[in-house]
């Protein structure tokens, strides 16, 4: 990246619900992001962002002078010298570094953007770490207990009406549609890159060839830890995964007051429900899951645009990815520079010819929700997908307006759900859950079979 006005011209979003610190028994809690409601359109939109922390270009490590020459320019401006050098070393490809902050990061991310805009030196710009949430219907989620005598699940969850997501029969779940044979694809098979909660095991995603499914991203790494993100509704990010008790647990079996296995959050298994749509409708493709969401369903700008840059810099060489699946969002505000790390890691993405399938978010309004507003730029590759009910009707929750590309069913979806939380023989369950998320995942699974080549589908 080259000095100055490095951020450029985006726009940016969010439009959360607001939650409380997160808290460890016997360890001390991340720094609670802070919640600051903004009016939209008559309705009072909430905006969260990290405390303790601004964004800035990775050349800043390169030029440590550049952080006292800013602190000296802020003073300047009345807002004294808040910024220290980046705590931790930065990580090759990284396209942001962290600079602790003291005061407001809102207030001395916009006197940098007003300072980059006047000085003559080399000034960054900086940015709150803002975050996105998950795009599901969240409407009275209440506790679900004994889901069935082997689940045992704890836990708020969201997503399904009064009633939350909603545990399914296995009949219900449509059929498995075959896969093809490795063999039929010399060249790969199409790859689906989706960036949410992370895939968990699961007895339905398992293919009899051994040709898996889906895999994990093996040497990607979070820019901000999503344990720092987690939110109060999320209590299974310490284990991440089956908890079978341990020094933090509640109860006497550990994982929750009850004994009952991993307390997790209103959005765990959400990469999972994910992925078995994808399966349903791509079944000759495969996932490269990276873990970019926390179990409450939140995800760091600093991540998603991490995330869009590693998948770039894999496609850059050689690697096959031909769909990535973004199912977060923020609604937008007009703070345009806020979201321009993502829509130039979505530009890189665009200029390899990568598409990326974006829910367009449950807000119920024709408010952008970026990234999917972004398929409004004729210059990216942006599919921004709604809920639909019918083919002529779209769904009472889902967000909508000239920026929204696709529609597809997203209401009561039944798909793979990880009810699992202890080690026993079956694992997972079924789950029905409304949201533009699910519609977005139906939509990636079908531009990702529609790219499996013809001769592969031929009969044997």
């Amino acid at each position: 990246m080259m000095p100055g006005r490095l951020l450029g011209r985006g726009s940016a979003t969010c439009s959360t619900v607001t939650i409380g610190p997160r808290r460890r028994a016997g360890r001390l809690s991340e720094p609670a992001a802070v919640d600051r409601p903004h009016r939209l359109g008559g309705q009072v939109s909430h905006r969260r962002y990290r405390p303790d922390v601004v964004l800035a270009p990775a050349w800043v490590v390169q030029r440590p002078e550049t952080v006292e020459r800013l602190n000296g320019l802020l003073a300047q401006a009345g807002l004294g010298r808040p910024l220290s050098p980046p705590a931790a070393r930065t990580a090759p490809g990284t396209e942001l570094v962290e600079l602790p902050v003291t005061g407001d990061p809102v207030a001395v991310a916009r006197a940098c953007r007003r300072l980059a805009g006047r000085s003559d030196a080399a000034v960054p710009e900086c940015l709150p770490d803002y975050e996105c949430a998950a795009a599901t219907v969240e409407d009275d989620a209440r506790v679900q207990r004994s889901l069935y005598p082997y689940y045992r699940a704890s836990g708020r969850k969201s997503g399904h009406g009064t009633v939350a997501w909603l545990p399914a029969p296995e009949h219900v779940m449509p059929p498995k549609p075959p896969r093809r044979p490795a063999s039929r694809f010399p060249a790969g098979r199409p790859v689906v890159a989706l960036l949410d909660t992370g895939v968990r095991e699961h007895d339905w995603l398992v293919e009899t060839d051994g040709d898996p499914y889906w895999q994990e991203a093996q040497d990607w790494t979070p820019a901000r830890p999503i344990a720092e993100i987690a939110g109060q509704d999320s209590h299974g990010e310490e284990s991440d995964g089956p908890d079978s008790g341990g020094p933090d647990s509640d109860g006497p079996d550990g994982g929750g007051p009850d004994g009952g296995g991993t307390d997790f959050g209103s959005h765990w298994g959400h990469g999972t429900f994910l992925a078995g749509l994808v399966r349903l409708a791509a079944p000759d493709a495969r996932i490269l899951s990276l873990r970019v969401m926390s179990d409450a369903g939140r995800v760091s700008d600093l991540n998603a645009a991490h995330a869009l840059n590693w998948l770039a810099d894999r496609v850059r060489e050689g690697q096959r990815i031909d769909v990535v699946l973004t199912a977060f969002g923020r609604a937008g505000l007009g703070a345009r520079q806020e979201m321009e790390p993502v829509r130039a890691a979505l530009r890189r993405l665009a200029d390899q010819g990568v598409p990326v399938v974006a829910s367009a978010g449950n807000g119920g309004t024709d408010s952008p929700v970026y990234p999917a507003a972004f398929a409004a730029d004729p210059t990216l590759t942006v599919v921004s997908v709604g809920a639909r009910v019918s083919p002529t009707s779209r769904a009472p929750y889902s967000s909508h307006g000239v920026w929204v590309r696709e529609w597809q069913e997203g209401t009561n979806v039944v798909s793979t759900m990880p009810l699992t939380t202890t080690p026993v023989a079956v694992q997972g369950g079924y789950a029905y859950w409304s949201g533009t998320s699910f519609a977005a995942a139906r939509y990636a699974g079908r531009l990702a079979q529609s790219m499996v080549p013809a001769p592969a589908r031929l009969p044997d």
